[in-house]
Formats: structure tokens, sequence, C-alpha cells
């Protein structure tokens, strides 16, 4: 049985759905289960979007956005970087890059549409005279694109409301196929179609009428239960998941989480396993990797499992896919589910985000 620490509303049974149902009274995991309708429907916005040609041979791209918008941006930024033919560079910040001028494509992402970091840097981006696309659902942000006569991509809102971070394929997948048109994006439209096929066949493998015997986000959700995930990802697009997993541990589990990638952690976070001593004990390390790595990112995955394994326990996740987006798509997917079925072995709602609500009201006061 699926049953892990007592919740402070009762013990979850993860092959009992009615169990936990209480727990996620906004659908969260209904949102998940439908994650691959919305990356379907999100694609045909993307499609339908026709790109006005000045948005065309930038000197940089710039996607400014915060928490799960600001993820896109991480995303598109690992995608991009080999194959787009100017750099992608992602602004968590009230203000711009000084170079954001007249050729700079500045991408506001909000999801509500009413972020003030983002409001305020695309107002300075339009300033500066930079080419400007909105994605939003509505708010200040919509409002703004079309007093401004700027490029709106408007995606649905909801009902019930789904939260930004639940909102990723409507916020990852238009722009894909938008910088696709823009011929900034090589190779979108086939990657864009592997993408739904591939999500359907990791729900039927994990989804929650999968039971836990052959459902490896339930294991692994179980294992997690009362430790402190640490997520490693290999250089590129799984580093971008890896912070994504550790994003959704926050925000839906409720735990502290951390991510780092490779190879950067081997100069640094593997001398930092050997004190306290007991302190490994309370992690668990999961590592997220790509089923072709250059030989040598391979050989420190294998090297750093073996020293960190001494110390705790390891899972290592190879994605599946064949294109770099699918296997984004694919690992991130998988880690939602994870995050979820940790919520609810934690006794938790994986909707609640009371401390950013607190945080954002008392900002409102000054």
């Amino acid at each position: 049985m699926a049953v892990c620490l007592p919740g402070r509303r009762g013990r979850s049974d993860l092959d009992n759905r009615a169990s936990y149902q209480h727990l996620d009274p906004n659908g969260m995991l209904d949102f998940a289960v439908d994650f691959p309708s919305q990356v379907e429907e999100a694609a045909r916005i993307g499609r339908q979007f026709a790109p006005p040609r000045s948005l065309r041979n930038p000197s940089e791209i710039v996607i400014a956005g915060m928490g799960g918008s600001a993820v896109v941006g991480d995303f598109l930024a690992r995608l991009l970087e080999d194959r787009a033919p100017v750099p992608v560079l992602v602004c968590r910040n009230y203000e711009i890059p000084r170079f954001v001028g007249p050729r700079t494509l500045f991408i506001a992402s909000s999801h509500s549409g009413n972020t003030e970091e983002t409001l305020s840097a695309v107002a300075r981006a339009r300033r500066r005279g930079a080419r400007i696309v909105c994605i939003t659902t509505n708010g200040k942000l919509a409002a703004f694109a079309r007093r401004n006569k700027i490029p709106l991509l408007k995606i649905p809102q909801t009902d019930p409301p789904m939260p930004p971070r639940a909102a990723l394929g409507y916020s990852l997948i238009p722009l894909v196929a938008l910088l696709g048109s823009a011929d900034l994006y090589p190779g979108a439209a086939s990657q864009l179609r592997e993408v739904p096929p591939l999500l359907k066949r990791l729900r039927d493998q994990v989804g929650p009428e999968v039971p836990m015997r052959r459902n490896r986000a339930k294991t692994l959700a179980t294992q997690l239960c009362g430790k402190l995930p640490w997520v490693q990802g290999t250089a590129g697009i799984m580093s971008a998941a890896a912070y994504r997993w550790r994003c959704q541990f926050n925000e839906n589990s409720k735990v502290l989480a951390y991510s780092s990638e490779y190879p950067e952690l081997n100069h640094n976070e593997v001398v930092g396993w050997e004190l306290p001593r007991t302190r490994a004990q309370e992690v668990r390390v999961i590592v997220l990797h790509r089923s072709r790595e250059p030989r040598r990112i391979r050989a420190r995955v294998d090297i750093t499992q073996e020293l960190i394994g001494r110390k705790t326990r390891v899972h290592p996740i190879e994605a599946e896919g064949r294109s770099a987006l699918a296997q984004l798509m694919w690992t991130v997917y998988l880690g939602d589910f994870v995050s979820l079925y940790l919520a609810f072995l934690n006794g938790v709602d994986p909707s609640s985000i009371a401390a950013i609500n607190e945080l954002k009201s008392r900002l409102a006061q000054l």
C-alpha cells in the first residue's frame, strides 16, 4: 500500500484516490492528468499566431517573467542554446539588461498578467524601443499590449483557475511555435508533434489509476517522503528540468528542495557531502540525464553517483523521447506527478501557496 507519513489530515494511500481527494480541492491532480491535452491545445494556439515580420532577425532574445513563467524562459534558453542564431536570456527582475534595445526580441510572460516585476520590465523594454511580444491570460499585461498595439499571445483562462505552474504547456508551447515561425527555433514543428503522444504514454504509466507496484512516480514519491529532495541535472535541458522539479517540490509538496547541474556540481557540491555526516541521510538525490550524454558528462555522472551513493540513496532517471523538447517535457511531466503524490503523502493541498500570498499582500501595503 502507498501509505507513508501521517499528514495533518490523515494518511494517504496513493492507490486509493478517495483517501487524498480532500487534499486537492482545486484539482491539481486533474490538471496534471489533462496536461497532454493542454499541450495539444497550446500547439494549436501557437500555430494560429502569425508573428509580424518585425520579430525576425533580432540580435538577442530576452524572456521576462517570474516563477512558473520564468521557468519557460529557462527551458527556451536551454533548448535554443545550440539551435538559435542569437543568445537567449531570462530576466527575473523589475530592471532589464542595459543592452536591450530596438534589435531585441523581448518576450513578456505572465500567466495572470499582473506580475509586477514583469510589468515593470516590459514597460522599460518599450521605452527602449524593443520588439515586444506579450503572452498572458489577461490582466494588466494584456491591457498594456492592446494599448500599445503590441503582439499578444492570448492563452486560456480556465475554470477553475489554473495556477501558473500547472499551465506550463500554455506558457511554453505557443512560444516554441512562435519562435519556429520566426526562424529562431529550427525544427520546432517536428518536435512539437512528438510531444503529446509521448506525454500520453507517460500518463498511462504514472497516472493516479496505475497501482504503486508498476507506477514509478508513486514509488519515488514514497521514497522521498520525509526526506529532502536534491535534484541534479546534466548540462542543458536536464539542468532546466532539475530546477523545475525543485520548484514543484517547493510549491506542490511544501518541502525544501534543491537543484544543481553537471558538470558544475563536480567543482563544489560533491565535496559538501562530507559533513555533517548524519545530514546526508536526510537527503535523497534524483539525477536527471539523457540517454545520449557526451562521454565526459556520462563519466562524471557515474563517478558522482558512486561517491554520493556512499552517503545516501540516489535515484537516476533517464529521459525518454527523441528530440530535446520531447525529453524535456517527458522529464518535467514525470516530476509533476512525483511532486503531487508527495504532497498527498505529506497531507497538504498542492495548490496552496500561503507564504507567497502573504508576501504579495504585505508588499501591496508599501
